[in-house]
């Protein structure tokens, strides 16, 4: 007869962590709002052709598979290997966030829906605005990183108390 406390400590219920209730309830309620999304999609009127409406999903899915995936695990590989440990997560966090912006910004700066009889649509230079703000974070993400590795040089050659 086998004693419990003698079997292995591996197996599928030991070796991999289980999600637990909250888990369940967010990927419970993540399906739900997808299937709210599909219904009121498939059930508008105004969307005309549900094929073109397929069509432009599954062409972004294979751009951001394609395109996007490759480039952002290129340039990660990248800054693993060429930048320095102190600099590697600011680096990426700016990156990152620079590549949200410009995307969210991408339809203005290529002034889609600029009007010539409205030049106060938009007035701004978006371009250059956004040229600044990724250049700004890139610096900050530079200075937290030289900061970082200032405070690791000192705590290395501080004495031990």
């Amino acid at each position: 007869m086998s004693d419990d406390r003698t079997a292995p400590a591996s197996g599928p219920d030991r070796d991999e962590p289980r999600p637990g209730w909250l888990a369940w309830a967010v990927i419970a309620s993540g399906w739900v709002v997808m299937g709210i999304a599909v219904v009121g999609a498939v059930g508008d009127v105004r969307i005309g052709d549900l094929g073109s409406w397929a069509t432009w999903v599954l062409g972004a899915a294979l751009v951001h598979d394609a395109l996007l995936l490759p480039v952002v695990t290129a340039l990660g590989w990248l800054l693993t290997r060429w930048v320095p440990v102190p600099y590697r997560v600011p680096l990426r966090t700016a990156l990152v966030v620079s590549g949200i912006v410009a995307l969210t910004v991408w339809p203005i700066a290529r002034r889609w829906g600029a009007r010539a009889d409205n030049p106060s649509l938009l007035p701004l230079p978006v371009q250059r605005n956004l040229a600044i703000i990724v250049a700004v974070l890139i610096a900050v993400a530079i200075a937290v990183g030289a900061v970082s590795a200032w405070r690791a040089r000192t705590a290395a050659s501080s004495p031990p108390e």
